[in-house]
């Protein structure tokens, strides 16, 4: 009688046990924002020079940055919405490609929605890397519309080197303007 009664208890903790497994091809996505966060960490603790490169027409400017000031200008990476996380993710197609001339793989996650604020997303990890998971480069669309105008965002974070920030302001009737902010550590 006690046997009668094992059987079904381990079929019940066999069930449990894989409900929470995603099926074979469904990975987690990659967090930019916590990579992101991970590299301003980083630059918190360390002893680079940073400089920043701020291009509006034709004039670029170059300065000096101090630690504090850094995370100000990385705020439209910090402002991003989390992809990866399950219920927003659920909004994007995922393609992943392997550029064998670049020897990298991109995974780009491209809105299914035209009004998504995140349009795409591209992450490049080196296929010498792959397996570490280590990521080479960000990449990401925004848009960001307001009452007269709409904000697109070029967004790049090259890992442990620099990041930047294209700005293209479109308002009715007037000619768009662009900004280009660079910041790069040594």
């Amino acid at each position: 009688m006690k046997n009668f009664l094992i059987i079904p208890v381990l079929i019940a903790i066999f069930f449990a046990a894989c409900k929470g497994k995603t099926g074979p091809n469904q990975e987690q996505p990659i967090s930019v924002l916590s990579i992101i966060k991970g590299q301003l960490n980083h630059l918190d603790t360390t002893l680079y020079g940073v400089t920043k490169y701020e291009t509006a027409g034709r004039t670029t400017d170059t300065t000096y940055l101090r630690r504090e000031e850094i995370r100000k200008i990385a705020a439209p990476f910090l402002s991003l919405p989390e992809i990866a996380d399950k219920n927003y993710y659920k909004n994007y197609t995922e393609e992943r490609l392997i550029d064998a001339q670049q020897e990298t793989l991109n995974i780009t996650a491209t809105a299914k929605n035209e009004n998504a604020e995140i349009q795409k997303q591209i992450i490049v990890i080196a296929l010498s890397d792959v397996s570490s998971g280590k990521v080479q480069s960000i990449f990401i669309d925004r848009y960001i519309p307001s009452k007269d105008s709409t904000i697109e965002q070029k967004l790049f974070w090259d890992i442990d080197n620099y990041f930047s920030i294209g700005n293209i302001i479109e308002k009715e009737n007037q000619p768009e303007k662009t900004r280009f902010t660079k910041v790069v550590w040594q």
